[in-house]
């Protein structure tokens, strides 16, 4: 691959102009340029991941990272909008429990989004995006003809979009301004951890990505609870993602996004992939329609030093026995 589009697939910066929620990324797994909404500007989020990028490109910039607070000294008005409370998880231990971290940038909150901005940030990026505009621009310049082309319109961001309040009103916005502008094709996603699917209102907003011919793309990195403990760091219960994933795929097909990466130079253990190929077997045999498996791997900077990527031969391999002893579609990205 050019070196020209390998630093456009590597380089993701969250902002675009003065603008504050609305961004446009050539991506890898979108095979062209993704409209990235950020709804968490601040980072707030309910996982810790050992290989989370925007932490990386903090650090990559002489930033420190985001602040940290300890699980178990969170104001009890925060856990309540993060959906946490001991009762969801009396499998964890105290030791876990103080491992876990919500972190923010600025606040302990989320924070009130301008969704009128957002609706005019969105529209003007959209249009210069599907107009051709966009390529005669910066870096975007550079973009090989393969990838000049608008798939989605992403909820990602700096942290977990779904933690959002108004994460329903955006999605509602996204595809109000994609009908408008005619640009059918442009499928909107999210980007999520399934750690909020049992919310009314999130799940509304997931069938009318649904409904809008847009996709679910739910996180599942782990097997285990205690494999996910160790990479996603997160307080919510593991048990919850996996009935969450379920009962959304039971609705509606998902995406499934895993990260595959090397701790301490150590892959991946061979129990944890058994485990999680009966993870998704599980889903399957509970009747969650499994659209695709997104198998990918370190390709930014990283929260922790000590996580590295998989080479391309051993992503592959993985990618081959998940399709042989699951029967679903897989898709690599290195």
């Amino acid at each position: 691959m050019p070196h020209d589009i390998n630093t456009l697939l590597q380089h993701h910066p969250r902002d675009f102009g003065e603008q504050r929620y609305v961004y446009p990324v050539v991506s890898r797994r979108s095979r062209g340029v993704s409209v990235g909404v950020n709804l968490s500007p601040t980072g707030l989020c309910n996982f810790q991941c050992v290989y989370c990028q925007v932490d990386g490109e903090l650090r990559q910039r002489g930033k420190p990272p985001r602040s940290e607070f300890p699980a178990d000294r969170l104001p009890h008005a925060l856990l309540d909008i993060l959906s946490f409370s001991p009762d969801l998880s009396p499998d964890y231990s105290d030791d876990t429990a103080k491992l876990c971290r919500v972190r923010s940038l600025d606040s302990e909150r989320p924070i009130e989004i301008d969704l009128a901005l957002l609706e005019d940030e969105l529209r003007r990026t959209l249009s210069l995006a599907v107009s051709g505009e966009l390529f005669k621009t910066g870096t975007f310049a550079k973009t090989p003809p393969p990838f000049r082309r608008v798939n989605d319109i992403a909820f990602s961001g700096n942290g977990e979009p779904t933690l959002s309040p108004q994460f329903p009103d955006a999605v509602r916005i996204a595809v109000k301004v994609r009908d408008e502008l005619g640009a059918f094709d442009v499928k909107p996603v999210v980007i999520t951890n399934a750690t909020l699917f049992q919310k009314p209102a999130v799940g509304e907003a997931l069938d009318l990505i649904a409904r809008s011919g847009g996709e679910i793309w739910a996180k599942l990195d782990a097997g285990t609870r205690s494999y996910y403990e160790q990479v996603d760091r997160s307080r919510v219960p593991f048990r919850t993602i996996l009935d969450n994933i379920t009962c959304a795929a039971r609705k509606n097909p998902v995406t499934i996004q895993t990260l595959f990466l090397k701790m301490h130079d150590a892959p991946t253990p061979e129990a944890e992939i058994r485990a999680y190929i009966d993870r998704l077997n599980e889903i399957g045999r509970q009747g969650g329609q499994i659209k695709l498996v997104q198998l990918y791997t370190i390709a930014r900077g990283t929260a922790e030093p000590w996580v590295a990527p998989l080479e391309q031969v051993e992503l592959d391999a993985l990618a081959n026995r998940i399709r042989n002893e699951t029967e679903l579609a897989v898709e690599t990205f290195y």
